[in-house]
């Protein structure tokens, strides 16, 4: 079964996932980076900051990225509607 590392790029820094996940598929990668970077971004707005320039970047057992989840993708903003009483 193929091996993904999920490196996360945030605020400048980089930190590299040193042991990968064995995933079946690409298109299993592509649903745990997604909902992986929406935890993230749930404790990041818990702590009171959004940072949606982050990005999940998943490479394969030889390094290559084959996904790049920006934060500002993996979720909706919506703004919010003013209300008329």
């Amino acid at each position: 079964m193929p091996r993904w590392y999920f490196h996360l790029y945030q605020a400048g820094d980089l930190l590299l996932d040193p042991e990968g996940v064995e995933i079946a598929d690409l298109a299993e990668v592509r649903t745990r980076a997604v909902a992986w970077a929406r935890d993230i971004i749930a404790a990041d707005a818990r702590n009171g900051a959004l940072y949606l320039d982050t990005r999940l970047c998943v490479a394969d057992d030889r390094g290559a990225t084959v996904l790049d989840i920006a934060f500002a993708d993996a979720i909706a903003v919506v703004p919010g509607r003013d209300t008329v009483a």
